[in-house]
């Protein structure tokens, strides 16, 4: 799907480890856009005039919006810049670098220890590699598509921005990462299985270091990452770690931002910023009330909230504070997977329907294998993409599902050939990455038992049986659900058998027969990933208010910008939620310093 190429187990390494590490072991990976920052040493003049706020009521906010106390009083002076990127994970490390390139002095203030690498797939439309490879992409039709996607809840004047600059931004992307000898390359492995009159511009980008082997590469932002923080800090940018923004400086009720006031280890600390601030903060996937508050209502059902941590809303709340309107036509939308996994005791895909914090998860459970659901029968065509097959099983009783396959599943998921970070079998042209620091597409029925199958069966993910019959005892069916599960596993066979699902009329290269010994079972949920809505925007990346005014010296970058998706997220689109995270946030630096963008788009000017 699509966003995602997620490396690396979860953590925050410290700043000497991720600049002499990361590079040569792959080692950085973390679960979100986390976003604060470390004291500097030195001392400025940002004066600390944030504008008076309301009393908290209490630790404990009633409403995600609830403004703390000012702290201004309580704040020193710190250093003065021309722009203060407020998170540094791919969108601030981006906006950074081009601002400091194109003369800013620039610093990046994050909550954590370390920068932060996630994802790593960008979708664009006619960078110099699609050129290239002959792919001709007709932007008015993905600009058309994106807005039907979301029925209209969203701001096109955002998505025509991305569209007409994305290539121009890979382009960029791509001569910055070969100063240090990474690259970027183009996953055109999308449309085998696809009618020829199928339209989606399913390739996408991905950094990656040179040379490509066969299989587990590692790629995305954990290559990526350190080449941006080498090259950001040779520019004369600075990295504040461990410091976390509490508050916008702003002149008046509603007046310009001129800085921010963050919260570090010797205090509350003022940073001036004259040409602006920019909020980078991951999202809310770690802030449930928020998500229960905007409508998410999909996070309950989810059994882990993968990056949650860090990501609570901060960056949405500090633009709200200072009189931003949010994205009240999407509040909904989130990105999720299909590959939570849960254990037979668990009776809701949500653990609770509060959402879970399970930390298992099954990576081929994009595969499309039968499905059946508490019942014990079939629900659905299996072949959709990760939020379809999700919002289809929530649903069912209990809001989740079992995968069920047999002996035969390598060769059946080579037959699949599922594309992106589904995809589970390596492929020349494919990027064939290392994925959580464990898993990559392998090369044969071997190393899919080494690196999938046997690791799960071991670990109890994955339920193992001689029989059908034993496998649906083994699965906690009752009588009535067991028969059930039984009939469903024999007629599936018959129309996987005939090539012909009369049923729910899956495709005939995505039927797979259950019938030959051992058969499998997982028990899966959602597995959520990121918000999508956020801060209402203009085609500056300035947060502007319910009336569409700008507030001047505030603008707004990655997943805290609102207006591109709704609902869920358009699957299809490889590498969509990061390519339109980052390129918007490349084009925030030229706004903030001035300059004008790669391609215009006047319609998104006359916007507001």
């Amino acid at each position: 799907m699509e966003h995602t190429e997620q490396g690396g187990t979860m953590k925050n390494i410290d700043r000497r480890g991720f600049l002499t590490g990361a590079m040569a072991t792959g080692a950085l990976a973390a679960a979100g856009a986390l976003f604060g920052c470390a004291p500097s040493d030195g001392e400025g003049k940002a004066a600390a005039d944030a504008s008076p706020a309301p009393e908290r009521a209490g630790s404990a906010s009633a409403t995600w919006d609830a403004r703390p106390a000012s702290v201004a009083s309580d704040a020193s002076a710190g250093k003065d810049y021309d722009i203060v990127i407020v998170g540094a994970g791919n969108s601030g490390m981006i906006a950074a670098l081009r601002a400091a390139e194109l003369g800013g002095k620039v610093a990046v203030l994050e909550q954590s220890g370390a920068p932060t690498s996630w994802a790593g797939d960008i979708d664009a439309c006619g960078s110099a590699l699609m050129e290239e490879a002959g792919i001709e992409v007709d932007k008015e039709f993905v600009i058309h598509d994106l807005v039907r996607y979301a029925s209209g809840k969203c701001d096109e004047n955002l998505i025509r921005l991305w569209a007409y600059n994305s290539g121009a931004f890979v382009d960029w992307y791509q001569e910055t990462l070969q100063k240090k000898g990474a690259d970027v390359m183009l996953d055109v492995v999308k449309k085998k299985f696809y009618p020829d009159d199928f339209y989606f511009t399913n390739v996408y980008h991905t950094a990656y270091q040179p040379p490509l082997q066969e299989t587990a590469n590692p790629m995305g932002s954990e290559v990526a990452m350190p080449i941006l923080v080498e090259l950001f800090e040779a520019a004369g940018g600075e990295l504040l770690f461990d410091t976390k923004v509490v508050e916008l400086m702003q002149d008046g009720e509603g007046g310009r931002v001129t800085g921010v006031i963050a919260e570090t280890d010797g205090g509350y600390v003022a940073y001036g910023a004259s040409k602006g601030v920019m909020l980078c903060c991951g999202g809310f996937l770690g802030n449930k009330d928020m998500m229960d508050e905007w409508g998410v209502v999909s996070h309950k059902y989810c059994s882990n909230h993968i990056g949650g941590d860090g990501r609570n809303g901060d960056g949405i709340k500090l633009a709200t504070w200072a009189g931003a309107a949010r994205d009240a036509s999407s509040t909904g939308s989130m990105l999720i997977f299909d590959r939570g996994c849960i254990t037979t005791a668990d009776d809701d895909g949500g653990l609770g329907a509060q959402g879970g914090t399970s930390p298992n998860f099954w990576w081929p459970g994009s595969q499309p294998f039968l499905r059946v659901n508490a019942l014990g029968q079939r629900f659905c065509n299996e072949d959709n993409t990760y939020d379809f097959a999700f919002n289809l099983a929530v649903q069912q009783p209990g809001h989740y599902w079992w995968q069920v396959f047999d002996a035969s599943c390598w060769e059946d998921i080579v037959s699949f050939g599922t594309t992106i970070c589904s995809r589970l079998v390596a492929e020349e042209g494919a990027k064939n990455c290392l994925l959580l620091g464990q898993f990559y597409p392998c090369r044969s029925a071997e190393e899919y038992e080494e690196v999938y199958l046997g690791p799960n069966v071991e670990n109890g993910n994955v339920i193992k049986c001689d029989s059908l019959d034993e496998l649906a005892d083994a699965m906690g069916l009752d009588a009535d659900a067991k028969k059930n599960f039984l009939a469903s596993v024999a007629r599936y066979n018959e129309v996987a058998a005939s090539g012909t699902d009369t049923d729910y009329h899956k495709a005939p290269w995505r039927l797979s027969a259950v019938d030959e010994a051992p058969y499998y079972a997982v028990k899966l949920a959602g597995w959520a990933l990121a918000t999508l809505s956020g801060v209402h925007v203009n085609d500056k990346m300035q947060a502007v208010t319910p009336a569409g005014k700008p507030i001047e010296g505030l603008y707004v970058g990655g997943l805290d910008v609102g207006g591109f998706f709704n609902g869920n997220y358009p699957q299809l689109y490889g590498g969509l939620c990061m390519g339109r995270c980052v390129t918007l946030s490349w084009l925030a630096a030229h706004a903030m310093m001035g300059k004008e963008y790669p391609t215009p788009v006047e319609s998104a000017q006359l916007a507001f």
